[in-house]
């Protein structure tokens, strides 16, 4: 049994290794990638030749979908991608790949039973969902083909469902103010997150994760170094690259009055009840000084819009309307695009280009008061 490491093109490195053959006379030959050094593709290719002598790799027919995705998971997925990911694409595979096609021999399965597949969660599950147990199937079965468990990846010849787009909803000046109006007055412990929202156009995640030490009241903005996400009851802490500047985000006059009567609240809290109160310094969090859970806020804010009597719309939609207000207030996209952290200002005009016409009609509006 041979094998050998060696670096890839991004700088990490890969290791190769010959094990025999199988009952087919075909050569087989394990791949691995990621590693950051040299010294861990070596740890991680006498490990793995170890499995192999013990017996404990399975390489022949026998080997089910099942047992495949366990291996994916344990062997590529919990090294190779972030925390959050890892625990949604084990849902996935634990709570829906598994049970519905585990059953089935690997190299047996067909592109005609990933159809069956699809159209059954269809019955249960969104496009968009079912497209993503698509793609994550389709990223364990091209790492198969790498370790030449199978030959082909079947998920091509299958056609996941086309993702419906959502309707974009949003609130016009005078509907946000009316519910952050009744937000104050029905909901004191999620009202800031959702005023928060509604004046800087951040993500519910944005939020979740800002701490005090991110929010400058000399400079009247706030810096996001990290985001808090949930997936499977578990929260993570995702901060940006060292690298990587921080996004700035300034304050309005109201939303820099608010914080700044969170943080005189907040450091009365640190002087009777301790930094244990909110281990985190979080700048929104929920009564017990813990992480504000996304679902809580979701419906906190779908409370208010029913008592305000207003259109039911997402958290994110919030965002949405804050981008909008600016963008038929003629505020240059670039301004609006850096505000909301898009990567280029292309994503915010494709996002938002059903406001042209009006945009556009604003312009002339501003035209026809200069132009004799």
């Amino acid at each position: 049994m041979a094998g050998y490491p060696k670096k890839d093109k991004n700088g990490t490195y890969y290791f190769v290794l010959e094990a025999g053959t199988d009952s087919y006379g075909k050569r087989k030959r394990i791949k691995r990638r990621g590693f950051k050094k040299i010294s861990e593709a070596k740890g991680a290719m006498a490990e793995l030749m170890l499995e192999i002598q013990k017996g404990n790799l399975v390489f022949e027919n026998k080997l089910s979908v099942g047992d495949y995705l366990e291996y994916w998971l344990e062997n590529y997925a919990v090294t190779n991608l972030k925390p959050k990911t890892f625990a949604e694409y084990k849902k996935i595979i634990k709570t829906h790949l598994h049970p519905s096609l585990g059953h089935i021999p690997l190299r047996e399965l067909k592109p005609i039973e990933l159809q069956n597949y699809y159209r059954e969660k269809l019955q249960s599950l969104s496009a968009q969902t079912v497209t993503h147990h698509h793609r994550v199937l389709s990223k364990a079965l091209n790492d198969a083909i790498d370790w030449e468990f199978i030959n082909k990846n079947v998920t091509k010849g299958a056609k996941p469902p086309k993702p419906v787009k959502q309707e974009m909803k949003t609130l016009n000046v005078e509907q946000l103010n009316e519910l952050l109006k009744i937000a104050k007055e029905k909901t004191p412990v999620y009202f800031p997150v959702i005023y928060a929202a509604a004046h800087t156009g951040m993500r519910k995640s944005e939020l979740m994760g800002l701490s005090w030490d991110n929010v400058d009241f000399a400079t009247g903005k706030v810096y996001i170094r990290q985001t808090i996400t949930e997936a499977n009851g578990k929260y993570f802490f995702n901060t940006i690259p060292k690298n990587e500047k921080p996004r700035g985000v300034r304050l309005t006059l109201e939303l820099s009055k608010l914080l700044q009567r969170l943080k005189a609240e907040s450091d009365h809290r640190d002087e009777i009840l301790g930094a244990s109160f909110n281990p985190h310094n979080l700048v929104f969090c929920n009564t017990k000084g813990s992480i504000m859970a996304p679902s809580e806020i979701t419906r906190a804010l779908k409370r208010c819009l029913s008592a305000a009597n207003l259109p039911d719309i997402r958290f994110h939609d919030l965002r949405h309307s804050h981008a909008t207000i600016l963008l038929k207030e003629n505020v240059h996209p670039k301004i609006v695009s850096a505000r909301l952290g898009h990567s280029k200002i292309q994503v915010t005009m494709d996002t938002y280009s059903h406001l042209t016409d009006s945009i556009e009609g604003i312009a002339v509006d501003h035209l026809n008061g200069l132009l004799e």
